[in-house]
């Protein structure tokens, strides 16, 4: 029997069927979840992340979820959250204190989650992308913006200029170290980038050190439009994955000889720096070429900075003469670079004089209180505010005349006292009440700058220097300078981004710093210089902490700058080879026409082809590589019947200090030490390590029988080498080769066995200075395949 339903229940539950549909969407949507292929994200009510999974295995990667954000703005210089998250299809809107909101477009795709402003509150200062925290720890890419273990990687890509990878933390948008678009964090990493609102003219702190300087508003320079891609991949997928964002998204990738970079071997290979001239090129290049070098990069061949005039005693045909060294490279398989600051403008450059530009970067302006002549030294102005700071050319500009300063008076009426007239070749003129008197940002360089507009200027005259000349090397040194414009990372990217995308054929670019967007067309970074110390020492911390830097970063190993000089021995160069073989590294050698005379260079040059093949061919275990990466390791490689060697060398390291003793007492000091391997002749190199001081007439002696006393004065930083010979070499404390000293008779062979080691020198023990007598001894040859 079909029982009957009461009507007045079936309307009751038809309306509850109702509500709860209704109701279904609106609970729906209290939390939202965005999926790419193999990245799950997912957004809570209140506007936090509450999910980061890779679908794969399932596993959560998200971390501190109660502040853990997608976006967070910046108002009033501080930074504020989320409460509250609407969704609306593909729109997520998120509501902040104050009636504050900024309205985001996500959009999946495939392979990463798209996430752009789409509106936002009009006073908000700069937005934030994160931090989202996540649980993987192990390698951190701060500049790429990738963190990831051995299962998973988890990264974020700024997807525009106005995006800067990194951490907020001032108002010009600048990040100063190698970036923080991924940081450590205690439990994990976190991912983030920002944008700044540029769109309203600002009185902000510029390159940290220009105080309340007047940024006048941009063009686009609003936070809308700002965006990222957020992507969770395999660790093996992490370089795909941004290669295939970069495509879509039309990002500025670099190829070089038909590969990316950042999977290219080319990028990173050794090169030449030099500064050769018309008529010597083909030298260098020949030199470059038996080496095995990627190219040769000119140090310096600009006489001005701005329109890049190169200097006539190198190039007498100009950019004509360049070009012809530039096609002789190409004809050789070699590159041919340039290198120049950047943004910096030399004072003898057309932009500085006879007439000054108007958008020479300025600090911040006075009016003059009253007229002045041509000749007034002491020049009225309405405030002292910008003038009180001293600096490396203390600049004003008034109309077309450059003026220097020596300071300004403490109290009104604020005067410009010591003022040189018509300064770097500038006309000394008239000026009348109320003219605006500029105070002009500079550098310890002696150097002035570009403002937004006429950066982008100066960006075109690089462009055209490399187009006419075909050069096709060039190091951003001196980015930083992009700063002055008081736009932060946008300068600093977008000047760049001008560069590569005006060039017309593939240029290999370097920089003097590393930046989350530049990162897609920066080639290499090849940090360390050899100018402050000894071959080995100069900024010796700077190249080996950079290594795991450029590894978490996907950039090529390099361990910078090396000078080849006259006086250059094999053995620091095996050294600096076996350094390169360990990291798998390029580097630069510094070889000017001097060295051309070193009579070590034939050897030298047979031993970068060896090391390169060696090093090429994968020849060492990772054994002999962590090995080769120490950097107290001496070695030498060579080959013998078709087989491969590597020598190495144990160094026994002794320290002798002056002491106030009795009279009669021994100052002398004593060592033993062992010859494992064969008789053979050592290798001494005494240091006169400290900042005072110094070491009179040292004296060795060797097992009880033999001594000398060495007629020298060696100051503190200054080091002594002794090898087989009845000469030694002095070196002064930056390791330049000073003078050949004569001994009295050459040093002993060592024979297999303990040996004792006597030293003593007339030492002031008032002073800081130390005798560290260093033995360098063949420990092991091995064959290595």
């Amino acid at each position: 029997m079909i029982r009957q339903t009461d009507p007045t229940k079936l309307r009751f539950r038809t309306v509850i069927t109702c509500i709860c549909l209704f109701l279904l969407p609106i609970s729906l949507a209290q939390a939202q979840t965005y999926k790419s292929e193999s990245l799950s994200l997912s957004i809570g009510p209140k506007g936090n992340i509450t999910s980061l999974k890779a679908i794969s295995s399932g596993k959560e990667y998200a971390i501190d979820t109660d502040r853990n954000f997608l976006v967070q703005l910046i108002h009033d210089g501080h930074s504020i959250s989320p409460v509250q998250a609407r969704f609306d299809k593909q729109l997520i809107t998120f509501d902040f204190p104050g009636d504050l909101f900024v309205r985001i477009r996500a959009t999946p795709h495939k392979q990463y989650l798209r996430f752009e402003v789409q509106d936002i509150s009009k006073d908000v200062e700069a937005l934030v992308w994160g931090n989202i925290h996540t649980s993987l720890k192990d390698s951190i890419g701060n500049t790429v913006g990738v963190v990831r273990d051995a299962a998973y990687a988890i990264g974020m890509q700024g997807l525009n200029t106005k995006t800067s990878g990194g951490k907020w933390v001032n108002q010009e948008g600048a990040i100063f170290d190698t970036g923080t678009a991924a940081l450590s964090r205690p439990s994990g990493s976190s991912l983030q980038a920002f944008t700044i609102n540029r769109s309203v003219a600002r009185n902000i702190k510029v390159w940290d050190r220009w105080q309340n300087v007047p940024v006048p508003a941009i063009p686009d320079g609003q936070i809308e439009g700002s965006a990222i891609a957020l992507f969770g991949c395999k660790p093996a997928m992490a370089l795909p994955t941004i290669l295939s964002i970069a495509k879509a998204e039309k990002l500025p990738y670099a190829m070089w000889q038909d590969e990316w970079i950042r999977t290219s071997k080319e990028v990173g290979r050794p090169y030449l720096i030099t500064s050769f001239n018309e008529s010597n090129v083909d030298t260098f290049l020949n030199l470059a070429k038996r080496m095995g070098m990627a190219g040769v990069y000119h140090e310096d061949p600009f006489d001005t900075w701005g329109h890049f005039v190169l200097k006539a005693s190198l190039f007498p045909n100009g950019r004509n003469g360049f070009k012809t060294a530039v096609d002789k490279a190409k004809a050789l398989g070699l590159r041919l670079g340039f290198h120049t600051l950047t943004t910096f403008l030399t004072t003898n450059d057309a932009y500085v004089t006879p007439v000054p530009s108007e958008h020479l970067m300025t600090a911040g302006s006075a009016a003059l209180e009253q007229a002045i002549s041509e000749q007034e030294t002491e020049i009225t102005v309405s405030s002292s505010e910008y003038f009180q700071m001293r600096s490396d050319l203390n600049c004003v500009r008034i109309g077309t005349e450059l003026i220097r300063f020596r300071e300004v008076s403490q109290t009104a009426p604020y005067r410009l006292l010591g003022c040189v007239r018509g300064a770097f070749g500038t006309m000394a003129q008239k000026h009348a009440a109320g003219t605006a008197a500029h105070r002009l940002i500079d550098h310890p360089y002696k150097v002035l700058f570009p403002d937004w507009t006429l950066q982008r200027e100066v960006a075109d005259n690089i462009v055209q220097f490399i187009n006419e000349t075909g050069a096709n090397q060039m190091d951003f040194d001196g980015h930083e300078g992009t700063y002055a414009t008081g736009m932060g990372d946008l300068s600093f990217n977008t000047f760049a981004e001008q560069v590569f995308r005006g060039a017309n054929h593939p240029v290999v670019f370097g920089s003097s710093r590393a930046n989350h967007y530049f990162w897609h067309f920066n080639h290499y970074l090849n940090w360390g210089e050899p100018w402050y110390a000894g071959f080995r020492e100069s900024q010796a911390d700077v190249r080996f902490a950079n290594q795991p830097f450029l590894e978490n970063n996907y950039l090529p190993n390099m361990l910078g700058w090396f000078l080849i000089t006259e006086h250059t021995t094999v053995e620091d160069v095996d050294w600096m080879l076996g350094l390169a073989a360990g990291y798998h590294a390029g580097y630069a050698l510094v070889l000017r026409e001097p060295a051309l005379a070193n009579p070590n260079l034939e050897e030298i040059v047979n031993q970068i082809n060896l090391w390169t093949e060696a090093q090429r061919s994968n020849l060492f275990s990772d054994e002999q590589r962590m090995w080769l990466k120490d950097p107290a390791n001496d070695m030498h490689l060579y080959r013998e019947s078709n087989q491969w060697f590597v020598q190495r060398f144990r160094k026994h390291v002794f320290e002798h200090e002056a002491q106030v003793l009795q009279p009669g007492q021994p100052t002398s000091s004593s060592w033993v030490f062992e010859n494992a391997m064969v008789p053979q002749q050592a290798q001494y190199v005494l240091l006169a390590s400290g900042k005072s001081g110094e070491i009179r007439n040292p004296t060795i002696e060797l097992d009880n029988s033999f001594s000398m006393q060495i007629p020298i004065v060696l100051a503190a930083g200054e080091s002594l080498v002794l090898d087989d010979t009845d000469a030694a070499k002095l070196y002064n404390n930056k390791g330049r080769f000073i003078k050949t000293v004569p001994l009295p008779r050459a040093l002993p062979e060592l024979t297999v066995g303990s040996h004792d080691l006597l030293f003593d020198a007339v030492m002031d023990a008032s002073e800081d200075v130390k005798a560290v007598l260093s033995i360098k001894l063949l420990e092991s040859t091995a064959q290595i395949k």
